[in-house]
């Protein structure tokens, strides 16, 4: 262990503090009136909701604002650690000590900090599996902590405060940009499939459509155009022809879901891709689940040759990816739709079209179910797409692409940020009590003649008596 400043000790917790735990409330003791019952959760999350006692309790449990608590259970990086209670008059449950201590020796908001620092070593320490641990009152009170000069406590709390207080803004505006990212992401995908994205570069390089159809598929009928501008309350793109998606899909393959019953995992079969695997425009191979050979084969007419559109039309409805090459061979359960396009479709384009708020609007208007919601393939066939030419296609998804590549760098660079404004608060945490973040001042009162004084005020002091009661 390090050298401590002049004039500072090392203190065990139990040496500065009485500790009170919380009463074990039975659920039928719960109210609809009466003080709020003070619960982990509820020092983590202001937002918690309380439960209510109405009866007698004993008054070592009365819990007002300013009260120093220790939340000693539960699951770490989650539940632990010690908060200055200001929802005013409560009662204290169990799992969390009450600290009592004299400020006249102790300043609150220093012994908060100071126990908050060692919370590393205290979970290290606590008993109990990977999942629910629990400090007990011994190693609590057996924990050092470094201990400085009353005035030198205010001083350091006072800083930290300051600092802290910075650190929480700059978490709030680090946590608020991935939402601004997806919205970045989605006003993207809205400006390629209306048009405004490639604006200047239309009217510059008119594109021939040229576009050879599946022959097996009825045209989009004027009534289908106009329900589905109808649900969008505004027109689809004047500028581009549309069509039905299964126009412009292969004649042989059509849009067909995949495997019915899959059946349990295998070792060695077909990899398969299930809703979970399509992600928001991209296919997420981590986790196919292996289908028996003899499954698969029934299902050939949905086997993947890479390339192919994948819509969820089952589960997590709507997200859309295209199948890499690597997929090759693999195939699919009937969760999702198989859209093999023709060569005039850039598969990235329309699968940023379906992704899109436009694309994902008239899918939710299809969605079919209340318990098993889903999409029938008979819509999803006659979905209607406003189809660029090839070549304005293929500027749009570079586009789309570079812009999401600047916000994928951008993301990068926020989860950097991130975690070293994580690590922020241990390291000011860590230089104060290394004595490192506030000047110390010889004449300040020792804190060894500090601790002398409230060793003697602690055992000169008169033993709780029991069976005080308190109403709410």
């Amino acid at each position: 262990m390090s050298e401590l400043p002049n004039g500072w000790e090392r203190a065990e917790i139990g040496d500065l503090c009485n500790l009170i735990n919380g009463r074990a409330f039975k659920p039928q003791e719960w109210s609809d009136s009466g003080l709020p019952i003070i619960r982990i959760q509820n020092l983590n999350n202001p937002a918690s909701k309380f439960n209510h006692f109405s009866g007698d309790f004993d008054a070592k449990h009365h819990v007002k604002n300013g009260d120093l608590l220790f939340a000693w259970s539960g699951t770490p990086g989650t539940s632990f650690g010690a908060h200055i209670w200001h929802g005013g008059d409560a009662v204290l449950n169990q799992h969390i000590f009450k600290i009592e201590f004299s400020e006249r020796e102790t300043n609150r908001g220093f012994l908060r900090y100071a126990i908050n620092q060692k919370l590393d070593e205290l979970i290290s320490s606590a008993q109990g599996g990977v999942g629910l641990r629990h400090v007990t009152k011994g190693t609590f009170e057996k924990t050092e902590i470094s201990f400085p000069p009353l005035a030198e406590q205010t001083r350091i709390a006072q800083k930290l405060d300051e600092l802290l207080a910075q650190v929480d803004t700059l978490k709030a505006r680090i946590d608020a940009i991935p939402a601004l990212l997806k919205r970045f992401r989605q006003s993207v995908l809205a400006a390629a499939v209306s048009g405004r994205l490639t604006e200047e570069w239309r009217e510059e390089k008119p594109g021939d459509l040229g576009v050879v159809l599946n022959p097996k598929a009825k045209a989009l009928g004027m009534e289908e155009l106009a329900a589905a501008e109808e649900l969008l309350t505004e027109p689809l793109p004047t500028f581009w022809k549309k069509y039905a998606l299964e126009q412009l899909v292969e004649p042989d393959r059509g849009i067909p879901y995949g495997i019915v019953q899959t059946g349990s995992a295998v070792e060695k079969g077909i990899p398969t891709v299930r809703c979970g695997d399509v992600k928001n425009l991209f296919i997420d191979t981590s986790g196919l689940k292996i289908v028996s050979a003899e499954i698969e084969h029934e299902y050939k007419r949905t086997r993947l040759k890479g390339g192919e559109v994948l819509l969820a039309i089952r589960g997590s409805v709507g997200n859309v990816g295209v199948v890499p090459v690597s997929l090759r061979d693999c195939n699919i359960s009937r969760e999702l739709a198989m859209i093999p396009t023709l060569p005039s479709v850039v598969p990235f384009y329309l699968a940023c079209l379906l992704q899109s708020p436009l694309g994902q609007r008239l899918l939710v208007g299809k969605v079919r179910g209340v318990a098993q919601k889903g999409i029938n393939l008979a819509d999803v066939r006659r979905l209607p797409v406003a189809l660029p030419p090839y070549e304005e296609q293929t500027e749009i998804v570079r586009r789309v692409e570079q812009l999401f590549a600047f916000a994928d760098q951008l993301e990068a660079k926020v989860a950097s940020a991130k975690s070293r404004i994580d690590h922020l608060t241990q390291s000011v945490l860590a230089k104060a009590f290394r004595g490192e973040l506030v000047p110390q001042d010889p004449n300040d009162e020792p804190a060894s003649v500090l601790l002398e004084r409230i060793k003697t005020q602690r055992a000169a002091a008169p033993k709780a008596r029991r069976g005080r009661k308190a109403s709410a």
